[in-house]
């Protein structure tokens, strides 16, 4: 009976025998970062999008930055303490993961933002005006400042207008030559790094001055349109600035010209409406080569940089010098802690309970 029993078990079909569970339970136990999610991602993003619009909003551009070392600290805390699922504090692997995010998120990607915003101004020069947007930037920056402090019969023709414009934008021109010859070295090269003392010195003169008059023709035309109240030949969003501004200005100048105040300002912001294109030009070129950029340039630092040459380099460290840590000894400290107190309660429970079975003996053997 036993040997036929045998034999039908040996002969049943194998695909009668239940599924294997090891590869669910594999599935379900799959490592996932804690760090991998939603609000810590755009967290560890911020920064990189802080450099794509800093152009158009310096000031939220620069606190972008708050968010993403807070992520580096949580993720750089979790990496050391934690081997994946598996309590095991490394400051080799932390020591990994702070230089990987150091040069990507911090080094590698922002710099890629900031070059394809740099690449957007040298392609206006490819217009009727042959100068960069960086340049245009400046001009309608020097407009501005024209008529902000404009005086008498400044803004009453459009001749004296341009002449105004032109004869200022030559003589500042003139004045940064002269800045750039007799500057130090240290100098010259901080102003043309990090400041636009020398954009307008970027072009040909005339080319600058002849699109500064185009410039001039263009804003005097809104002038001319703002005194009939002709909005058709005005910018929507500058009609609309105008009309707001104009009761407060009234109210300000009461028997001045008003209406001369308000147009000022309306012309103002025309200039900043110009600039803000170009730098929105600038801001969709960052997210632009952020987007097409962010995993080739995560991929190539931990293929060819991380992985061949610095991983190589921090596994040749000594364990007793990362052994020798400060963290690792706080860890350790807390090891040897939580595992006393457990054995002590241990034994104190072990105490009470053998009390317990005495007094229980004792008290059967008195009812005896």
């Amino acid at each position: 009976m036993i040997n036929t029993v045998c034999t039908i078990n040996q002969i049943k079909p194998q695909g009668s025998f239940p599924k294997a569970q090891p590869d669910k339970d594999h599935k379900k136990h799959k490592y996932q970062d804690p760090l991998n999610k939603k609000v810590p991602v755009l967290m560890s993003y911020s920064n990189e999008i802080g450099t794509a619009i800093s152009e158009i909003a310096p000031r939220l551009g620069t606190a972008l930055w708050a968010p993403t070392f807070l992520y580096l600290g949580a993720d750089l805390y979790d990496k050391y303490k934690n081997d994946k699922d598996s309590y095991k504090p490394s400051g080799k692997r932390a020591l990994k993961r702070a230089i990987f995010q150091g040069m990507t998120s911090l080094i590698a990607l922002p710099a890629v933002i900031f070059a394809a915003q740099s690449a957007i101004s040298p392609l206006a020069q490819f217009d009727k005006w042959g100068i960069n947007g960086n340049t245009k930037d400046a001009v309608y920056k020097h407009t501005k400042s024209v008529i902000d402090q404009a005086h008498g019969t400044a803004l009453s023709s459009y001749e004296e207008f341009s002449r105004v414009i032109k004869t200022t934008l030559q003589n500042k021109i003139d004045s940064r030559q002269n800045e750039k010859k007799t500057a130090n070295i240290f100098k010259r090269t901080w102003n043309k790094l990090f400041t636009q003392r020398y954009t307008l010195l970027s072009a040909d003169k005339a080319k600058v001055l002849a699109f500064a008059e185009e410039n001039a023709k263009n804003t005097f035309k809104i002038l001319t349109a703002l005194k009939n109240d002709d909005k058709h030949n005005v910018p929507r969003r500058i009609y609309k600035k105008y009309k707001k501004i104009l009761p407060t200005m009234k109210e300000m100048y009461k028997d001045g010209d008003y209406s001369y105040q308000a147009t000022r300002n309306a012309l103002k912001e025309y200039q900043k409406s110009l600039i803000f294109k170009n730098k929105l030009l600038k801001t969709i070129g960052g997210f632009t080569a952020l987007l097409l950029l962010v995993n080739p340039v995560n991929t190539f630092v931990d293929k060819q940089i991380m992985r061949k040459f610095i991983s190589p380099g921090i596994d040749q460290i000594s364990s007793g010098f990362v052994n020798e840590s400060k963290m690792k000894t706080i860890f350790n400290n807390m090891n040897s802690k939580t595992n006393s107190d457990y054995k002590n309660g241990s034994s104190s429970n072990l105490i009470a309970q053998l009390k317990n079975r005495q007094g229980l003996k004792s008290k059967v053997e008195e009812n005896h």
